[in-house]
């Protein structure tokens, strides 16, 4: 090949290679800043005071006060830690769903025979609730009845296993859970 071709097959590599690397050639470009305000993000905080009660409700009605530290359950027992807690909720379309967990709070032994839950009193002025879900008519603080019940079930004869017996349920360990969700 000649020189001059070399050249211009070089020239015109190089150059291919200076556009390609260096991106976009722009031509006239402008930006403005709009100026749409601001907006804040809303929360949703449960707050738990832990100066609920514990009753025995295994007879149903109001029950009988049941102490933890002395008492003990056997099948056939519901026990019930009852207490008011306080959700501050702002943002628009704002939903909380309540829920009570173990972490821990039943020993291995325990899993498949002992049974929580939860029932939430959304009765005051600007809660209504489905399920577990409470929505909030305005943003604002709402006290919230609550009873978290502890069920050990009657089986049948000889149904209960033995191995759960003098078994310790670690109640400090329970949870109030408030997810923020959307409908």
């Amino acid at each position: 090949m000649k020189k001059v071709t070399k050249a211009t097959i070089a020239a015109v590599a190089a150059g291919a290679l200076l556009l390609g690397g260096a991106g976009t050639i722009a031509l006239w470009q402008q930006s403005e800043t709009v100026d749409a305000g601001t907006v804040n993000t809303g929360h949703l905080a449960l707050t738990v005071d832990n100066n609920g009660v514990w009753t025995d409700i295994s007879d149903g009605g109001a029950g009988v006060p049941f102490d933890p530290a002395t008492e003990q359950i056997v099948p056939g027992d519901v026990v019930a830690y009852t207490q008011t807690v306080q959700i501050d909720a702002e943002g628009k379309n704002i939903q909380g769903a309540l829920s009570v967990g173990t972490l821990q709070a039943l020993p291995p032994e325990l899993q498949d025979e002992i049974e929580l839950g939860l029932e939430i009193d959304a009765t005051a002025e600007g809660l209504t609730k489905e399920g577990n879900v409470i929505s909030f008519a305005e943003q604002g603080s709402y006290d919230v009845p609550v009873k978290i019940t502890v069920t050990f079930p009657t089986g049948t004869a000889a149904s209960t296993p033995n191995d759960t017996m003098d078994k310790a349920i670690d109640l400090n360990a329970l949870t109030l859970t408030l997810d923020q969700v959307r409908s």
